[in-house]
């Protein structure tokens, strides 16, 4: 059964009366620092791609909606990572930020990844500040973690390990509280008739900021996905979008 759009014939907007885009009626496209890619088409100039040997390109191969396929060389412990060519999140406490991606790996056995927002580095295997998502080949979960200067200050288990060559929405939230929620699974975004698995609605996983050992780091963060090969033979990942927001 459809439904007709809800209209607001007013406009609708974030901001106060007294705010320079309060009376505009559209939603003010400066609430949130976002970066949103879709992949449609893939740009290549606005990425800085760590290749061991590797490839980054677009395909058309693993589904609709504009993706792309990163691919390590055949050769243990290659790896292919992708960043924005300069960075620009940061955590601040008061201040919601965001991270959303969908990928799929070619095979979990020996595939390896993390994705989420980290330091600019050429080496995303040795991850210093920020939040991620790490999966290690032939796991049957993922983690998530909380890092400053090289040191750990929070992790948590997310019970949701990705599947051979099908769609992962993974994700996170830091609430104003300081919170991270994370979230993983199939399906998540984009229309939910009839399609949902009911037993993978997150949060899937919570590191509270009571429990923290530590301060959130003041480095600019960078959204990152970046795919590890474990064994003598090329590793891929497809990402279908990839998306950072952080409240001013």
């Amino acid at each position: 059964m459809s439904s007709a759009p809800v209209r607001f014939t007013s406009g609708v907007t974030q901001d106060a009366v007294w705010q320079p885009l309060g009376l505009v009626g559209i939603p003010d496209p400066f609430f949130y620092a976002t970066y949103e890619d879709d992949f449609i088409p893939y740009n290549g100039a606005l990425y800085t791609a760590t290749l061991d040997g590797g490839t980054v390109a677009q395909t058309v191969a693993n589904g609709a909606g504009g993706r792309i396929l990163l691919t390590t060389a055949a050769v243990a412990s290659d790896f292919v990572g992708l960043q924005l060519t300069s960075a620009a999140f940061n955590l601040t406490s008061g201040v919601k930020c965001a991270y959303l991606t969908r990928i799929q790996v070619g095979a979990i056995a020996t595939t390896s990844f993390s994705v989420g927002l980290i330091q600019t580095t050429a080496t995303p295997a040795t991850i210093t500040d920020g939040i991620y998502v790490k999966y290690t080949a032939a796991g049957t979960s993922m983690t998530g973690y909380v890092v400053t200067g090289s040191v750990v200050i929070g992790s948590v288990v997310i019970p949701v390990a990705p599947v051979n060559a099908t769609d992962i929405d993974i994700g996170f939230v830091m609430d104003r509280s300081g919170n991270v929620q994370f979230f993983a699974g199939t399906n998540l975004v984009g229309n939910k008739i009839g399609s949902q698995n009911t037993a993978l609605l997150g949060p899937m996983a919570t590191i509270y900021n009571t429990s923290l050992t530590g301060a959130f780091t003041t480095a600019l963060l960078n959204p990152t996905i970046a795919v590890f090969t474990t064994a003598a033979s090329a590793s891929t990942l497809v990402a279908d979008f990839q998306l950072a927001a952080r409240e001013r």
